[in-house]
């Protein structure tokens, strides 16, 4: 077996700006996933536990502990830690993309380079990602979203992503870059077989179709040597072709 057989993901070239763009996105995939566990680090604290002892009047205590609720509210959480932008070092407590997607990036460096942290549709996401609903809404930890008015039709709402978390749940889904590629070449091969599938059956349709409609050519017929009856005194011939037997009578 060759290596190319042996490895299918040798077989897909990539242009030189597609593997930039690949690279670029895998170091900003890199980048959430360190923010998201430095937020969640600075944000995992275990609640204090007061220890209360109630008099049974049985001959001993009872001790019951009560949790102390606390709240973590997404806006409560914004004041409680100390965020800081991975960008600049500023605090990003109320900045957009952190209290809407929990990233370490303030709206200062956002409007710096808004190509880096666009957003992108769900549809976009599931088609250009080759993502299900079930990696994107249920699959843990599930992607934070902003809803949007769509603009394609009057009513109803739109789900907008971060793309370098819809990227980084997609290498995790297909196993890295490669797997994408792979994943949107195999989904491009499938189009292709089920339209040539299509097309051949409408081929066929229109084969059967011209064939029923085909007028009939009227049989013509190969008569063979003619022979005398005597008993009826009249001629008669056969049909090569069908058999037909034509009677008649010369003059």
């Amino acid at each position: 077996m060759s290596d190319e057989e042996s490895n299918p993901a040798k077989k897909i070239k990539l242009s030189k700006a597609s593997i930039a763009l690949i690279e670029r996105k895998r170091q900003n995939a890199i980048l959430l996933r360190e923010s998201r566990l430095k937020v969640s680090s600075q944000l995992n604290f275990k609640p204090p536990v007061e220890c209360i002892k109630n008099d049974t009047k049985s001959g001993f205590f009872s001790v019951t502990s009560n949790t102390v609720n606390i709240t973590t509210d997404d806006e409560t959480d914004l004041h409680v830690a100390n965020i800081k932008c991975r960008e600049c070092n500023l605090d990003c407590n109320a900045s957009y993309l952190y209290t809407k997607f929990r990233e370490l990036v303030c709206d200062e460096c956002r409007n710096k380079d808004r190509d880096q942290y666009s957003l992108i549709s769900k549809t976009d996401a599931k088609s250009q990602y080759v993502l299900k609903d079930c990696d994107l809404d249920f699959r843990e930890p599930p992607l934070r979203y902003v809803s949007a008015p769509n603009p394609h039709t009057k009513r109803g709402m739109m789900k907008l992503y971060l793309e370098g978390q819809v990227f980084a749940r997609a290498c995790l889904v297909h196993g890295g870059e490669e797997g994408i590629e792979m994943a949107l070449q195999n989904r491009e091969d499938k189009r292709e077989m089920a339209s040539q599938r299509k097309l051949e059956k409408k081929l066929n349709q229109l084969r059967k179709f011209a064939k029923e409609r085909k007028p009939k050519q009227a049989h013509v017929h190969e008569f063979g040597e003619e022979i005398y009856k005597q008993d009826d005194d009249c001629y008669e011939h056969t049909c090569n072709s069908c058999g037909y037997v034509e009677s008649y009578e010369k003059l």
